[in-house]
Parts: structure tokens; sequence; C-alpha cells
């Protein structure tokens, strides 16, 4: 098994962070103006790309409002089908505390390499927008 695994300090509130991973408008800001998100156990978040043919569907497994957000791989490419996205945030002094983690990709291929650059891309993007409140979407459609 392979696991990507991130920290970054965030000069937002908690409560910023989480809104900016759990509604359709905040993940519009910084990742992907196409998406269905919630933070509602057991609903499937979809997010789309452009010039991918299918939808990554993620499950939403836990959340704890403010401090985590937890879901699972149901769909979209087969070396993400059944891994894990964790975002853990934790307040600090000067904002949030975020730790990511996906977890559960079979193997280091290319997949998993583009995955790891994409989402340190991703996560200074989410910075950005939390930081401002001024949307930098990385894909657009």
């Amino acid at each position: 098994m392979a696991d990507i695994a991130m920290q970054i300090d965030i000069a937002a509130e908690p409560g910023t962070v989480y809104r900016a991973l759990t509604t359709t408008d905040g993940v519009a800001a910084w990742w992907t103006t196409r998406n269905e998100t919630s933070a509602t156990v057991g609903d499937v978040n979809r997010y789309w790309f452009p010039d991918a043919p299918l939808s990554w569907d993620l499950k939403v497994t836990d959340t704890v409002d403010g401090e985590l957000v937890a879901t699972h791989c149901v769909g979209g490419p087969p070396p993400w089908i059944g891994t894990d996205v964790r975002w853990s945030l934790a307040s600090t002094s000067e904002g949030t505390r975020v730790i990511f983690d996906h977890t559960g990709f079979a193997t280091v291929d290319e997949m998993f390499r583009i995955v790891t650059l994409g989402w340190a891309q991703m996560i200074l993007r989410l910075k950005e927008y939390a930081e401002s409140g001024s949307a930098v979407p990385f894909f657009t459609h």
C-alpha cells in the first residue's frame, strides 16, 4: 500500500477551512467548479474534471464540524477506488493546521506520483482561498 500525507498551516479559522471542504461552493472556489459536495455521512460527493469521462465519487464516512472530513472513494479511476481521503483540522494560534491523508493506493506508480503532486497543488489553492476569501479554482468548466 502507498499513502500520501501532507500538513499545512492556514491563517483562517477551522470553520472557514471546513466549509471550503464540505460545501459545493467551497470546493468550487479552490478545487473544481463542477462538484456536488456535502458533509452528510453516507452522501456520495462527486467531482468532475475537464476532459475526464467520469466523475470521482467519494462517500462521506465521517465528519466532525470544524475538525474532520473523511471519505472513501467508491467511483472514479481504478487506482482511486477503495482509497480514503481524510482532512483533519486543528485550531492553532495562527488559524488552522490541516493534516491531509490520502491512503490505500495499491502501488507507487505513475498515477500515484501524479496524484501526489496534484494534491500538493490543490492544498495550496485551499490555503489561498481560505486566507483570502477569493476563489482560485484549479479546474474550471
